[in-house]
């Protein structure tokens, strides 16, 4: 007996199943609503498509890339963003392309690279200096468990998921007065240590107080969760906004802004990219230019300290002059600095073919001025 095909539905779920091995549990529920989102669409206009081998691009995957445009956001009546049409689209070019291997495999070329849309350019949102100081000071005034959470989030750079996922013991002390927190694995699959001040061990220590009188949920965490992750995230989000109408912010906010404000203030106080991209725990650099906003007060700023003290230019190397003093050994050693200075300047503008010879004729240099140092202090002990 011929075995019958599988129908393009259960072979869509095989793979969604397939991928839950490797991906984290809420991406496999994208990749589930993405099916049954097409499986929907398919069944209202394509009835009697049933293998993936009767997909079509037109007008079955044209038909699709219209009907996410339809698509509008629940209670609001606006179209969905860019990035979430985006996200179903390259879902279901994965699952097209895991397919492959079907006893009745689609057509290649169903969808192009073309019909994903580009991602908008969006700016940071950092909220106004005066902003978060009327938002710092109204959460320190407050005792309730969430606004210590999120005074904690905002002083610390994290994501709304990586506060509510804090286990208890996540404050580490280094050494002396150094203390880090924990921030546990997240949305890029990696965890890092965010160095934080006195304030910031106050609000851990009073989260772990506050936490004994709520209700009971998984011990591991620092905040409680009796009905779950989401309700906690959502719990937060609301006491933001409660609290930003208290400190008379009258623009809506979100948590993320949180983590743009702490980018922002620690990059206008002084901090390198690079050592702002490990704390916010970013893949590349590009990501952390998205989260900072560059004014036209810190480009002034930078500008003119650029121009008062250039850090590029090298150091003129010491004047070497005849003199009819005495030599003696820091006069040799002087000399012997400026030498060096001078024939490093001139290796770095030299070409390519002699910067080896000069390079090892530097260190040479180096050698015999390291053996002078030690052999004029021996002499000078011995007197």
């Amino acid at each position: 007996m011929k075995r019958l095909p599988q129908s393009l539905e259960q072979a869509l779920k095989d793979r969604v199943w397939m991928l839950a091995t490797t991906l984290r549990p809420s991406t496999v529920r994208h990749y589930r609503y993405t099916v049954r989102l097409f499986i929907t669409y398919l069944r209202k206009s394509f009835p009697d498509v049933r293998r993936p081998s009767q997909l079509r691009r037109d007008p079955h995957i044209l038909g699709w890339l219209g009907y996410l445009w339809m698509q509008r956001v629940h209670g609001s009546g606006k179209p969905w963003q860019v990035s979430t049409r985006a996200g179903h689209l390259i879902r279901m070019r994965n699952l097209f392309s895991l397919l492959d291997d079907h006893a009745d495999p689609p057509r290649p070329g169903l969808m192009l690279s073309g019909d994903i849309p580009r991602a908008d350019c969006v700016l940071p949102r950092p909220l106004t200096p005066e902003d978060d100081a009327r938002l710092k000071t109204e959460l320190r005034r407050r005792t309730d468990l969430y606004s210590n959470a999120l005074l904690l989030t905002r002083l610390t750079g994290m994501r709304i998921g990586e506060t509510a996922d804090l286990s208890n013991d996540c404050l580490h002390h280094l050494s002396g007065e150094q203390w880090a927190l924990h921030v546990p694995i997240g949305k890029l699959h990696t965890e890092r240590w965010v160095p934080v001040e006195d304030e910031v061990r106050e609000i851990v220590a009073r989260l772990v107080f506050l936490r004994q009188l709520q209700p009971a949920g998984p011990a591991q965490f620092l905040l409680p969760r009796p009905k779950g992750r989401e309700v906690l995230c959502q719990h937060l989000r609301a006491k933001l906004c409660e609290v930003a109408a208290a400190s008379g912010i009258t623009a809506h906010i979100v948590p993320h802004q949180l983590r743009h404000t702490f980018a922002t203030s620690l990059l206008r106080a002084g901090v390198s990219l690079p050592a702002l991209m490990k704390l916010l725990g970013h893949k590349t650099a590009n990501m952390t230019l998205r989260y900072v906003e560059i004014t036209q007060q810190d480009l002034q700023r930078e500008f003119h300290l650029a121009t008062k003290n250039p850090r590029h230019l090298i150091p003129l190397p010491v004047a070497i002059e005849a003199s009819t003093d005495t030599p003696n050994s820091s006069s040799v050693l002087e000399r012997l600095t400026g030498s060096i200075r001078l024939l490093d300047l001139v290796r770095l503008q030299s070409a390519g073919g002699k910067d080896k010879p000069l390079r090892l004729l530097l260190r040479r240099l180096v050698r015999i001025r390291s053996c002078l140092e030690k052999l004029f202090s021996e002499f000078e002990g011995e007197k």
